[in-house]
């Protein structure tokens, strides 16, 4: 903080590059011997607006302490912030389902009494032993209706892995403004949704031919496909156009390694996937585990039936999915 009465006696040694000008008006004063703030301002303005123009003139104000800026307030957003005790613990992904619904509900009456729409939000899961995980998404568009929010909040809890029961349960928005009016059809549909949707219905045209299939969108914020979009009367996991391609894993000396875009990478570590996806057998969910791979990548894996390879067993995996 400098003094007003001080202002140019502060001002005076500093560089001449911290003004607004420039590089070519720069180099001129520097070949003129002006390489200060207080050089600068002691040359006269008429002289100065003749040789570099009218623009200079801010830059002038500039070095005698005058700043013709008007100033603008900003008032910090104060977080919107839910959370429930749970009494007795939760240790299910599913019971947890009302409790977060009815916090969504919360923040969407937060943000309706701000007029205001949700830029971000963050999901917190306390554990009996203290353990806090947490998951972060900056979401792609403003939403502020509460299915809007649990759609997001649902699938951020679908990526979370849950040792202990849950004895604390927080929704945070932090980033939130006012939402000025659109045309959605304008911005909805962008080509590379297009492109996915197409894709999506080719896929099930493989699976059910012989008649209309209709694809549908389940969770339309889920980043991954196969939580985003639903076959309409498919079942089966098979039947999914997302049901997984097969992978390889080889046990080495260093630890286990998966075959993937061509090359071999190691993983750091992995376990089980305790939740499961809205269109994942309940028999399936002893047979999924999450790996991180050496280059930051966390995948989803499936293991399949067990292979016949002479006289021994082998279980074949798919990747079904990829982990934000």
């Amino acid at each position: 903080m400098v003094p007003e009465l001080e202002t140019r006696a502060f001002l005076r040694p500093l560089p001449l590059e911290w003004l607004p000008l420039p590089s070519r008006v720069q180099d001129r004063l520097r070949a003129l011997g002006i390489v200060t703030i207080g050089q600068f301002a002691d040359l006269p303005l008429q002289s100065l607006r003749r040789r570099f123009g009218a623009d200079i003139v801010l830059a002038h104000r500039l070095a005698h302490g005058d700043d013709p800026t008007p100033f603008r307030g900003w008032t910090p957003l104060v977080p919107l912030r839910a959370e429930r005790a749970l009494e007795p613990p939760i240790a299910t992904h599913d019971a947890l389902e009302p409790v977060l619904r009815s916090l969504c509900r919360e923040i969407a009456d937060g943000l309706a009494a701000l007029a205001h729409a949700a830029r971000s939000i963050q999901l917190e899961l306390v554990e009996e032993a203290d353990r806090t995980v947490a998951r972060f998404r900056r979401l792609p568009q403003p939403l502020r209706t509460t299915p809007e929010l649990f759609a997001v909040a649902w699938s951020l809890l679908a990526g979370m892995t849950v040792v202990h029961p849950i004895v604390l349960l927080r929704l945070t928005v932090e980033e939130h403004a006012p939402v000025h009016a659109s045309q959605p059809a304008l911005f909805d549909e962008t080509p590379a949704r297009t492109a996915e949707r197409e894709r999506l219905w080719q896929a099930a045209q493989r699976f059910a031919r012989g008649r209309v299939v209709r694809i549908l969108e389940h969770v339309p914020v889920a980043p991954l496909p196969e939580l985003r979009w639903r076959v309409q009367g498919m079942t089966r996991l098979a039947a999914h156009p997302f049901h997984g391609e097969p992978v390889r894993l080889a046990r080495r000396p260093s630890g286990w390694w998966l075959w993937l875009g061509e090359r071999w990478i190691p993983i750091v570590r992995g376990g089980l996937y305790e939740r499961l996806d809205l269109w994942w057998p309940v028999e399936r969910h002893r047979r999924t585990v999450w790996v991180e791979l050496a280059d930051g990548q966390r995948l989803l894996l499936a293991r399949d039936h067990l292979a016949r390879d002479g006289a021994s067993e082998r279980p074949t995996w798919r990747l079904v999915g990829r982990l934000d």
